[in-house]
């Protein structure tokens, strides 16, 4: 049997419930894989603040990768690698929504920063209750002034609106990835950055080959690292096109669905 020694996670929608909670019985086997020297990574669209709870939550000790690659991080916490999106450009991107799509919300991510224009919109307060981060009040242009790049930028409305939003900003802005993590969120992102990228350098930091790899995911911006993992894992929520491109297909993430593939799985 083919034996697997690398664990890559998606966080909301595969590794978290409905509720936003680690299920115990795939908390306990993470933890006995993780004890026994099989890294498990958490690799979301999430700020390293956001993935740091739910790393917490679930008892890990690994690397992480935030803003779907865009940064990746040690255990330890350095910087592993370090991209994002060309200042000029987030700044005319979040132009064009306010131009073109103005009910549309953008927030922008800058390291650990969360910068929105109205940390009282609805949209906002919602993903703070999910994601346990602060958001801070500010002016985007202002604030690239001291960073070299933008992490990414998150733009949440309608599941009409974002389609719209995908189809218009694929057009206008052809160097940025445009990826849906769920039905109202498009992540915008550099085109060299994607889960794949950040599942490659974790791969080599490690040296392991790709056929010992497996990784869980729920939604579009999964499917290049699912389509590359030795095993790539769509849950059972996940959408039609995803778990078409999946090696496999688990249970919900509301039924364990993470913990019913790892038992079944031999680990080196």
């Amino acid at each position: 049997m083919k034996r697997y020694s690398l664990v890559f996670l998606d966080i909301d929608g595969t590794l978290l419930d409905s509720n936003h909670q680690v299920m115990p019985q795939t908390k306990q086997i993470l933890n006995r894989l993780e004890k026994r020297g099989i890294p498990i990574i958490l690799c979301s669209a999430r700020s390293p603040g956001g993935v740091e709870t739910v790393e917490k939550q679930a008892g890990l000790h690994s690397p992480v990768v935030c803003y779907s690659g865009s940064l990746i991080l040690t255990a330890e916490r350095s910087i592993l690698s370090d991209e994002g999106i060309q200042k000029e450009t987030a700044v005319s991107f979040k132009q064009f929504v306010l131009d073109y799509f103005s009910d549309i919300v953008v927030s922008s991510y800058l390291y650990d920063v969360w910068l929105v224009d109205d940390v009282n919109h609805p949209a906002v307060r919602r993903e703070a209750r999910i994601s346990q981060c602060t958001p801070l009040a500010g002016q985007l242009q202002a604030a690239v002034e001291s960073v070299p790049h933008v992490h990414k930028l998150l733009a949440i409305s309608s599941q009409q609106q974002i389609t719209k939003l995908q189809n218009a900003a694929a057009e206008e802005f052809p160097d940025l990835t445009l990826a849906r993590s769920g039905p109202t969120y498009l992540e915008v992102m550099p085109k060299e950055v994607s889960k794949r990228m950040a599942v490659e350098r974790i791969q080599k930091f490690y040296g392991v080959n790709q056929a010992e790899i497996v990784a869980f995911g729920d939604n579009f911006v999964d499917l290049e690292m699912l389509q590359y993992a030795g095993l790539g894992v769509a849950m059972g929520n996940a959408p039609g096109p995803v778990k078409e491109a999946a090696g496999r297909i688990t249970a919900s993430n509301d039924e364990e669905g993470i913990y019913l593939v790892l038992k079944s799985l031999k680990f080196s």
